[in-house]
C-alpha cells in the first residue's frame, strides 16, 4: 500500500497543504492597511493637538487696560551743586550731582516755601549720603534710584507741609 501512495505522488500529482483560512498576500494587505489606518490616525490628533495649543497661545487671558500717563510733578530745583569725597579709602573718588525734587499735585506754595526754607539741611543731608557711598555703589542706574530713594526718604522726614514724589538727577557724575 505504501507503493501505490508513492505511485499516485510520482504521476504529478502534487497535494495542496492543509487549508489555514488566508492567503499570504491577504495578511501582508491587512497589515499595510492597519499601518496606515494608524499613521493617519497620528496625524489628525497631531494637527488638532497643534491647533489648540495655537488658539490656547493667543487668547487673551486677562484685559489690560492702560491708564493715561500721570501729570507731570511740580518740581523744585536745588540750585546747590553737590561735589562731595566719596567713602571710598582705596583711593580717592568724588561724586558730582545737581538735583531737583518733584512732588505731586499743582504747585503746592506751602511745600515750595518749606523746601526753600529748609534749603541747608536738605543740603547736609544729600553731602551726608553721597559721602557715604562708595564708587561701586554708584554705578548701575538701578543703585542711582536706590540713592534717589534714599535721599527722598531722608528729606521727606524732615518735611511738615507736604512730601517729595521723586528726586531726579540731572547730573550725576562719579570719578
Amino acid at each position: 500500500m505504501a507503493d501505490a501512495e508513492d505511485l499516485d505522488q510520482e504521476e504529478g500529482e502534487v497535494q495542496a497543504p492543509p487549508p489555514s483560512g488566508r492567503s499570504r498576500i491577504v495578511t501582508i494587505l491587512i497589515w499595510v492597511v492597519a499601518g496606515l489606518i494608524a499613521l493617519a490616525l497620528m496625524f489628525v490628533i497631531s494637527v488638532m493637538v497643534a491647533k489648540y495649543y495655537k488658539n490656547a497661545d493667543f487668547q487673551e487671558t486677562e484685559s489690560i487696560t492702560i491708564a493715561p500717563p500721570s501729570a507731570p510733578p511740580a518740581i523744585f530745583k536745588i540750585k546747590h551743586e553737590f561735589r562731595v569725597n566719596t567713602a571710598d579709602t582705596d583711593e580717592a573718588h568724588y561724586a558730582q550731582a545737581v538735583i531737583t525734587l518733584g512732588y505731586e499735585g499743582e504747585l503746592n506754595k506751602m511745600l515750595d516755601a518749606e523746601l526753600a526754607q529748609r534749603m541747608p539741611q536738605m543740603i547736609h543731608i544729600i553731602n551726608i549720603i553721597l559721602g557715604g557711598k562708595r564708587r561701586d555703589e554708584l554705578f548701575t542706574p538701578l543703585q542711582k534710584l536706590n540713592l534717589g530713594e534714599e535721599i527722598k526718604n531722608q528729606i521727606n522726614m524732615i518735611l511738615r507741609d507736604g512730601k517729595i514724589s521723586e528726586v531726579m538727577f540731572e547730573q550725576l557724575v562719579v570719578s
